[in-house]
């Protein structure tokens, strides 16, 4: 992304901007100023703020989901004790780095900041009740890929949205259907999973867009802003996945100037599963906001 198409109010980005900010008009306050301030502290804390980019870096470099999440956890708790030492070293008197209770009110913010996001996903409201008349409201809707179960069989998931899929196509929301998601090796992929499915319920072959190179929610919205929404000077486009996942989704196509309208299948789930799902999408919320990934 050129500098020029940097949108600085969005979500992530001021984030990421004051953060960083901070941290860097702090370490140059301590760095220039004549306080008393011991050259080995300023010197851990840049250790410590090296360690956060080689994480980073190594983070860029994996493909495993979990240890994405571990990096993503290594990446921002490191750079929330570089800023609350800052501020300790900055403001107090003693200027002590207090390691011990730094990394204690890290895990503390981090949880906190989790927390709020899980209530924003667990308390997500989708569009769908808006709309009651069969009548166009997007240019196309968006079906997300779930796991694919043995015989290619599409799993409760898939199925769920596929049905979501099919009854807004049915109802004229849409005129096209984009389907994402690849599959293992000697897999069938996602998309040409719920594209037989589809074809099935009677949806027309030509109305069937498929995508099946993506991993990931990224890179789907990623492929769709890029192969589709921009090139066919799309308006609108409806994302059809689970509740828990639409928050989001929602963030990442508000991003990318994409406006999206929800619709949320209808898949069961009980109290702990939705808790725990809805957990892990607090984490890849978070890491998408800080570091442009999901």
């Amino acid at each position: 992304m050129l500098l020029e198409e940097i949108e600085f109010f969005k979500t992530g980005n001021l984030i990421s901007s004051i953060f960083f900010a901070a941290i860097f008009i702090l370490i140059s306050i301590n760095f220039f100023s004549n306080s008393e301030l011991k050259n080995t502290t300023l010197v851990t804390l840049i250790l410590i703020a090296a360690g956060s980019l080689f994480f980073l870096f190594v983070f860029g470099s994996i493909f495993s989901k979990d240890d994405k999440v571990y990096f993503t956890f290594a990446f921002i708790l490191g750079n929330i004790f570089i800023l609350l030492s800052l501020l300790r070293i900055t403001f107090s008197r003693t200027k002590k780095l207090y390691p011990g209770r730094n990394v204690f009110y890290s895990f503390v913010i981090l949880a906190v900041a989790i927390f709020i996001i899980f209530l924003q996903i667990y308390n997500y409201q989708d569009d769908s009740g808006k709309y009651t008349k069969n009548e166009k409201i997007a240019d196309a809707g968006i079906i997300f890929g779930a796991a694919v179960w043995g015989g290619n069989r599409p799993s409760p998931v898939l199925r769920e949205r596929i049905n979501k899929g099919y009854e807004v196509y049915e109802k004229n929301y849409v005129p096209l259907l984009v389907l994402t998601g690849s599959g293992a090796p000697e897999e069938m992929a996602e998309s040409e999973v719920a594209r037989n499915e589809l074809l099935k319920y009677g949806v027309k072959r030509n109305h069937l867009i498929i995508e099946n190179v993506t991993y990931s929610t990224f890179e789907q919205i990623t492929f769709v802003r890029d192969n589709l929404y921009r090139r066919r000077n799309w308006k609108s486009i409806i994302v059809i996945s689970d509740n828990y996942h639409l928050f989001r989704i929602n963030e990442m196509c508000k991003f990318n100037d994409m406006n999206a309208i929800t619709f949320s299948t209808e898949t069961p789930l009980s109290t702990q599963g939705g808790i725990l799902f809805c957990l892990r999408e607090s984490v890849a919320v978070l890491m998408y906001w800080v570091l442009g990934f999901g």
